[in-house]
């Protein structure tokens, strides 16, 4: 060892006092706050933390104490003490494991799930160790080392990493509180912990348990030239120092709540002068107000809930359009319409509208409202008809233009917005569009605009569900897919195995018995048969060899993607008498091995897929490499498919390899698109982001 790890070694007595003193004190500065009253979830959680802390520095301290004592008096640690010890030490990990799993479910009804997520990490814990000791035979003390060990590895690291998490989300809510710097301080006290679990917890005592027989504490001295306490110590004192920045935030959030009751006490004052000044003139007008305020929400308030009702979205929105036209003067008769998977227009709920056409060829109502509602989606913009025939397009800031217009507003369409765009629009009419009428009052404009807002606002939540329960079910169907191919596979390889080596290796054993026979007479006829044994173990090899590429090709894991896609390619071509092209474009680089798995699996998931329904004669597989992305594409000129028919109209199990396919690259942040139609072949390109870890390589492939 170098003096440095000499110093440390011999002053190990300190390390301990000051590594359990910065547990202990984040403990003690983390009950204090735990007391206090506050809106963040963080507060309900840190009682855990804090008894973590405590009861981390106390196993600290008595690890000290049992160094003084060997330095000083020979002592030897007994096995009461030992227990004692490492009973401390597994209910601290729990309070660790604890904190994290509170701060990230503590607020949903059922806390239940936490606690027993706790006891089932715990009898892990208990079970390993007890299997340990079976297993092992060693001594008492021995054994209780060995659950240390264990300790630390299910539950000192889970309870590490899952308190990171929980740090990580919640600097998010401080962030979203306009709280950024405490945010930056906890994300400091995550990475302190996530290094004190992942580093600090691996390198334990050495036992006799693997891997603490090799990764323990000697390897780390002789690695950093420190003790591992040290390292522990400060990664303690950092998660101490920011953990106490950060907990000013419940000291800053008592000041904005004082300051804001002091400005609402002080701007109720105010209102309250200024009411009783101007409540002698004001009182009609604010009676009009309330009154006109009142019919607003109640409107509002009706709408929402005739939006959310169980029925379904054309119902719902049949009673919407009705309750409008039946509450506000201007609109005799509306229309509601969504956009639909084909980006077409479409009318979903009418009232009021006679779709004939008069007499001569004029447009119906219908048709004149529909022909306003496309112009009003396709530029995005609330559009007005007045009675002259006048079209005018306006924002909404600038209804001014519609209502100062000189002749009355007979006719209205307003797109309803989204996240993802216009979704829709609303259309509300005068039956008779050339007869003469009040118009269009400036609080009903300024309510129809409240309307289409709510109308496309609840739209977009319904979408969204709707799309969460397709999602869920797709995952679901998806695991049972897995599962089938497993069994499937599982079961073509026990038979590939049972028809084909499984024969020949029965052919070599009954010609073994021949052979034997023979030595004992025939010496030449024994030649002739150790020559047939020869072929059948050279078939039964090749067999072998056959099935093993066909799960895992040898040269994705020692050649990369290149040459494991134009091995894949020439094989394909050869099993199903398909001409393929393998073709290469860019710089050839070696990428991650998640990523060339992934990119294999999707080459290997389409020509399969063109094997099986495309009856195609060629097929070409392209890999293209670009600096900042990855294409991978798979053509046929086959019979093609409907990719929407496919993907969002299957029949049960049809339809699972693309989904498969979109699923896989949306794991490496990418995207896939379908580019078929039937009598016309068949295109997939999935585009990915290149990764940082990418090393360049010579290229010895020839593409084609």
């Amino acid at each position: 060892m170098n003096p440095i790890s000499i110093f440390f070694v011999q002053n190990i007595v300190a390390i301990f006092f000051f590594y359990g003193l910065a547990f202990f004190a984040l403990g003690l500065a983390l009950a204090l706050a735990s007391r206090r009253a506050s809106e963040f979830t963080f507060v309900r959680a840190i009682r855990p933390l804090a008894l973590f802390g405590l009861l981390h520095g106390g196993h600290e301290w008595i690890e000290m104490f049992q160094k003084i004592a060997e330095q000083s008096g020979g002592y030897s640690p007994t096995p009461v003490h030992e227990l004692l010890r490492l009973l401390v030490l597994v209910v601290s990990f729990v309070m660790l494991f604890a904190f994290g799993a509170l701060l990230l479910w503590g607020h949903y009804p059922k806390q239940g799930r936490v606690y027993t997520l706790i006891l089932a990490m715990v009898g892990v814990w208990a079970v390993s160790s007890l299997m340990a000791s079976f297993i092992l035979r060693p001594t008492l003390l021995e054994g209780i080392t060995l659950a240390d060990v264990l300790a630390r590895y299910s539950l000192g690291i889970p309870g590490a990493l899952l308190s990171t998490w929980a740090l990580m989300a919640q600097q998010r809510t401080f962030r979203d509180h306009a709280l950024p710097q405490f945010g930056r301080d906890l994300v400091w006290c995550a990475t302190a912990l996530f290094f004190y679990g992942v580093i600090g917890q691996v390198f334990v005592r050495p036992t006799i348990l693997p891997p603490s027989s090799i990764i323990n504490s000697d390897l780390f001295l002789q690695w950093f030239g420190i003790p591992v306490q040290l390292f522990r110590g400060l990664m303690a004192t950092g998660m101490a120092i920011f953990m106490v920045r950060t907990l000013d935030v419940f000291e800053l959030e008592s000041r904005r709540r004082l300051a804001e009751a002091n400005q609402a006490k002080l701007t109720t004052q105010m209102a309250a002068l200024e009411t009783e000044r101007q409540i002698s003139q004001q009182m009609e007008q604010l009676n009009l107000s309330l009154r006109s305020t009142a019919h607003e929400l109640g409107l509002l308030l009706e709408l929402s809930n005739l939006l959310t009702a169980p029925l379904s979205l054309t119902e719902r929105l049949q009673n919407a359009l009705q309750k409008i036209t039946h509450s506000l003067a201007f609109p005799e008769a509306g229309m509601i319409l969504l956009v639909n998977h084909e980006r077409r227009l479409q009318a979903s709920a009418a009232l009021g509208l006679d779709q004939a056409g008069h007499n001569g060829g004029e447009p119906s109502l219908y048709q004149q409202v529909l022909k306003l509602a496309e112009q009003s989606v396709l530029k995005n913009l609330p559009m007005c008809r007045h009675v002259d025939g006048k079209i005018i397009e306006f924002l909404p800031e600038q209804q001014h233009r519609c209502r100062d217009y000189q002749s009355p507003v007979v006719m209205i369409s307003l797109p309803l917005p989204a996240r993802q765009g216009v979704i829709g629009s609303l259309a509300l009419t005068r039956t008779q569009l050339n007869a003469p009428s009040a118009g269009l009052s400036l609080d009903e404009f300024k309510l129809i605009l409240g309307i289409a807002q709510q109308l496309g606002l609840s739209l977009e939540n319904a979408r969204l569900y709707q799309e969460a329960q397709e999602r869920e079910s797709t995952l679901g169907e998806l695991l049972h897919q897995v599962v089938g191919a497993q069994e499937a596979e599982r079961q073509r390889i026990a038979r590939e195995l049972h028809d084909a080596t499984g024969q020949s290796l029965t052919a070599i054993a009954l010609g073994l018995r021949g052979v034997e026979s023979l030595l004992a007479s025939d010496m030449s006829g024994a030649v002739e048969q150790v020559k047939v044994l020869k072929a059948f173990s050279t078939d039964a090899l090749g067999e072998l060899r056959q099935i093993i590429a066909g799960l895992r090709p040898s040269q994705l894991d020692d050649l990369g993607l290149v040459p494991a896609l134009q091995w894949y390619a020439q094989e394909f071509e050869k099993r199903r008498a398909i001409h393929t092209e393998f073709v290469l474009e860019g710089p050839r680089v070696r990428l991650p091995t998640e990523y060339e798995i992934v990119l294999f699996r999707i080459a290997q998931e389409g020509l399969t897929n063109i094997a099986r329904h495309a009856r195609a004669s060629q097929a070409e597989v392209k890999l293209s490499f670009t600096l900042t992305h990855i294409s991978l594409t798979i053509r046929d000129n086959g019979q093609g498919f409907d990719p929407k028919e496919a993907l969002y109209q299957r029949e049960p199990h049809r339809g699972w390899g693309l989904i498969g396919i979109q699923e896989r690259a949306l794991l490496l942040g990418g995207q896939c698109e379908f580019d078929a139609a039937p009598g016309r072949g068949s295109c997939i390109r999935v585009k990915v982001p290149l990764p940082g870890e990418v090393r360049h390589v010579e290229d010895t492939t020839a593409a084609g």
